[in-house]
Formats: structure tokens, sequence, C-alpha cells
């Protein structure tokens, strides 16, 4: 019972976003009502959250209109086999248990992209809003002159209408719940009837054009009863060169799916399996396509919103499809009186909530080179769109990883405390009192692409000291080295052979003492410890005397 309530209280706020949607994507309104069909149900039989709800969502509706926009086919066409091909490769990264290659996409490069597809979102609506006709863009640029182009032919009473229902649809997104807390509406109804203003403001909108004399724009007529099957796969040209698409859909909805159930599934404790998602997302997208409609992702408003009413499994997702069944069953003719411009500004009151700004700044507090990040990918993804953009912030993401573990620390470290403890000379203000023993800590594994650099780094911190007789490298922050890593560490032995100098590796995990240990053992040596290390190249270290 609390599922079905859940579902039906979710089915208010599902409807008009699933029209809204499939307006953005460029695609007739049923299309979004259709793609929130038989997703759910697939979802309920291989998807892991309880509360997930999947349907069309905002940014692979972007995605799909630009795509299908540019390819030459009928929209419906180009939608379903992107929703085919984003399925097939969900349900390989699931198979394979490759769900973990999306993690290569960081958070900063997400943050930004989201927030540059919020502002595309948006203006791709603002001349729907203002009932002007204009060609789609795919950047952001391109639209805003597309949209300052088509001021004259502006549609004041549409624009009107339009404007208010934003208005609304804005202020009842923000005090909506919390007036109906103070006048003692409980819960759930307080929920239901918050959740269902959107609905009311569309509704009251379609009202509003009905009863003016200028001609407001509405949505195309929708057929009533169940969808066809797909049946146009289009030409392999077609397919080819909608798979860059695909592959960003498949991305998006991979990514924000993840991140959604995570959210949401960190409350309870509840298990997440990544791979049972990204197959649980495949097949929703693939029934998707051959049920009449397009892409689907899960939606974060909507998932909180099964949780808040009370859902505890799936169910409540299915609940909702049927009642969706019954929209196009019986009320079908009705929508065609709901005005484009009402759900152009349910799209753009929902889009805010992919600005991020508190987790922006907190990015920024911790790394400026990641907030750089931020706004590099904010930027390509408003100057060149959506899956140039993601593909840039992707990029810049790896880059800037590579850039950084290609250049660890290679600090020298003493002790203060007798051996218990060796911290970095230069940030702890430790003082070095182990020499003619020069002690190193190396801070990040070590691979091809800094093992040049550590090798570097060894030399010149033991060119800094005269009459250096052991090098101790300090491991334990190691976890892993290749065989350029190795072959460093070989020639680096060779080297202090011949000027004298032996070498002992402390703390080594055990997987990388058996990699080092083809290594010459007439010069180095193996310690458990920096201080054993230390001691034994004849170092005292005496507990009771330390630096004041």
């Amino acid at each position: 019972m609390r599922d079905a309530v859940a579902g039906l209280v979710l089915s208010i706020l599902l409807v008009p976003q699933a029209m809204a949607y499939a307006q953005l994507a460029g695609l007739p309104p049923q299309m979004g009502l259709f793609a929130a069909l038989t997703p759910p149900l697939l979802y309920f039989f291989f998807g892991t959250s309880p509360f997930v709800s999947v349907g069309p969502v905002a940014l692979v509706s972007l995605v799909i209109g630009e795509a299908v926009g540019n390819s030459g086919l009928e929209p419906q066409a180009g939608a379903a086999i992107v929703a085919i091909q984003a399925g097939l490769l969900l349900l390989l990264l699931g198979g394979f248990g490759l769900g973990r290659l999306v993690n290569f996409i960081s958070e900063p490069v997400l943050l930004g992209f989201t927030a540059a597809a919020a502002f595309l979102i948006a203006a791709s609506q603002l001349p729907t809003l203002l009932g002007i006709e204009v060609a789609r863009a795919g950047d952001l640029p391109t639209a805003l002159q597309a949209l300052w182009a088509g001021l004259p032919d502006l549609r004041p009473y549409t624009a009107i209408i339009g404007g208010t229902a934003l208005v609304a649809l804005l202020l009842a997104n923000r005090y909506a719940a919390a007036i109906l807390w103070k006048i003692g509406v409980k819960p759930p109804f307080r929920l239901a009837l918050a959740k269902s203003l959107p609905l009311v403001v569309i509704v009251v909108a379609g009202w509003a054009a009905l009863s003016v004399e200028a001609e407001i724009p509405t949505v195309q007529a929708i057929e009533g009863g169940l969808p066809n099957p797909f049946t146009s796969f289009g030409t392999i040209s077609d397919w080819l060169n909608l798979l860059p698409s695909a592959v960003a859909v498949a991305v998006i909805i991979f990514v924000t799916a993840t991140a959604v159930a995570k959210a949401l599934a960190g409350e309870d404790r509840s298990e997440l399996d990544t791979s049972r998602e990204a197959v649980a997302l495949g097949a929703a997208n693939i029934s998707a396509a051959f049920t009449g409609g397009y892409a689907v992702g899960a939606s974060l408003s909507r998932s909180a919103l099964v949780r808040d009413s009370g859902g505890r499994t799936p169910l409540a997702s299915a609940v909702a499809s049927l009642a969706i069944i019954a929209v196009l069953l019986f009320l079908a003719p009705l929508l065609s009186y709901l005005p484009k411009t009402a759900l152009a500004a349910l799209v753009i009151s929902a889009v805010f909530g992919l600005i991020n700004l508190r987790d922006m700044r907190a990015v920024w507090e911790h790394d400026r080179m990641e907030g750089i990040i931020i706004l590099a990918a904010f930027i390509a993804t408003l100057a060149f769109g959506v899956r140039l953009g993601l593909a840039v912030g992707a990029l810049l993401g790896l880059a800037y990883f590579l850039w950084f573990s290609s250049v660890p620390r290679v600090t020298r470290i003493g002790t203060d405390d007798g051996g218990a403890t060796f911290r970095s000379i230069e940030r702890e203000h430790v003082e070095l009192t182990t020499l003619p023993t020069l002690a190193v800590r190396i801070d990040r594994s070590i691979y091809f692409a800094n093992a040049a650099f550590i090798e570097e780094k060894l030399f010149n911190r033991l060119s800094r000291h005269e009459g250096v007789t052991d090098l101790v490298l300090d491991m334990s922050a190691v976890n892993d080295i290749d065989a350029s890593g190795v072959a460093m560490l070989r020639r680096t032995v060779q080297r202090l052979k011949s000027q004298g100098i032996a070498l002992h590796f402390a703390a080594t995990h055990e997987p990388i003492a058996e990699k080092l240990g083809l290594i010459d053992s007439e010069v180095c040596s193996f310690h458990r410890t920096v201080g054993q290390a230390v001691e034994c190249c004849g170092v005292q270290l005496d507990a009771d005397i330390a630096p004041t």
C-alpha cells in the first residue's frame, strides 16, 4: 500500500515532466509518456535501488535533441536508435563488470558539465517560453543568436503565460512544502500536494491559453492507447552517425543514475551493485525504444519523491507506469490543450537543481586546479555542446590526474621521537639528524609516467648532502610499481653502487617487495620500518633526546 501511494504521488509529477522532456528532445509529447511505461518495470526486475525512478530526464533529452536534430532521420526513429545503442553499451558495461570505467569522469568535470547543461537546457526552452519559432542549437552562442534574431516574432500573450507559469513553479518549488507545513497539512498529504502543484500550474496555464483571444501554441495532439512497436531501423550509416551521441547518452545515464542510487542508498545503508545497475538501465533503454519511447535515465527529484512518499521497493515506479497507461487510455485528448510555453517553464524550473554551487565552492577551496577544471568543463560545454563538452571535460580530468600522479612528492624525512615516526623535514619542521644516512619518502605509486621524475628527485636530494653512505627509501606510500618503476630502481641501485652508497627499502608492501626481489641484494636490503633501516645503518635513535 505504501508503494502504491508513492507511485500515485510520483505519477502526478511524472506526467507533465515526461511530456516536457520529450518537448526538450524535439519529440512528440507522447514519446515522453511512452518512455515512462516499460523502463520502470525492467528496473523492477534488474535494479538494486528501492527508490530509483527511471524515465525521461533533462540531460539525456538535451543530448537526444541535439543528436536527432542533426541526423537527417525522423526524430522518433533517430531517438529510438540512440536508445537501443545506449542500452546495448550499458548491457556490455554491466555484463563484463566494467562499470568502474565511468569513474574516470571526475567530480569536478561532472559539476562543470551539468551546470553548463542547465544553461543549455534553459536556453533551448526560452524560445518556446516566449512563443518564438527558431531552429534548435547545440551550443549557447548559437542559441542566444537565434533567440535574438527571433525576438521580433515574440508572442506577448504566450510570453506572459509562460513567464507567469515559470514564476509560479519556482515559488512552488521553494515555498510550497514549508507553507503547507505551517498551515498544518500532515504527511503524506503535504508532500502529495506540494508535488502536484506543477501539474496544477500547467492546467491553469492551459485554461489561460483557452481564455485569451490570441493563438497560444499547444502540444501536438496525443493519440490515445498504447504505443506501436518500433519498426524503423534506418541504415548502417545512420547507426554509425548516431553512435557518438549514444556513447554520450550511455555515459550520462550511468553516471547520473549511479550517483542518484548511491545518494539514496547511503541513507538506509542498502547495497548497490553498479554492474546490475548498468544491466537494468540497458534493458530499460532497449525496452523504451521498442515501445515508442526514447532513452531514459534516473531522476534525482522523482527518486527522492518516491522515498519521501513512503515507497520502499521499485513497485512504486511500476504503479506510476500503470497510472501513465490510464492517462494514455482515458485522458489523452485533454493533453493537447496544454500550452508548450507552460511545459517549457516546467523544464526551466527543474534545471536549477543541476547547478550545485556549494559543491563547486568546496572543490575550489580544496584544490584550485580542480576548480579550474570545473570552469573549463563549463565553458567547453557551453561553447561546443553537450557531447564535445563532456569529452573535453573528461580529457581534462584525466590529463590532470596524469600530471598530478607524474610529479609525486619525494621528500626527506626525519624523526624527533626516537624513530617512532618519520615526517617530512620541509613540511613538519623536523630536524635531519640521521646523516650520513639519508631517509627519503616516495609519496605515490611508481609507474612509467613518474619513474624518471622520482629518479631525478632522489639524486637531487642526495646532492644536497656530502658524505652520504646509506639511502633509506620509505616505501609505505608506494602501493604499486610497474616494469618501468622496477627498471628505474635497478638503475638507481647501479648509480648508488658506483658512488659507494647502499640502498635500504623500508616499510615495503609484500607485493612490491616481491617485484623488487631481483634487484642486486649486495647493495640493497629490506626492513620492516624506517627506524629499523636507519639503525641498521649505524645511526642511534635516542627517544629521550628530542629537539625543543
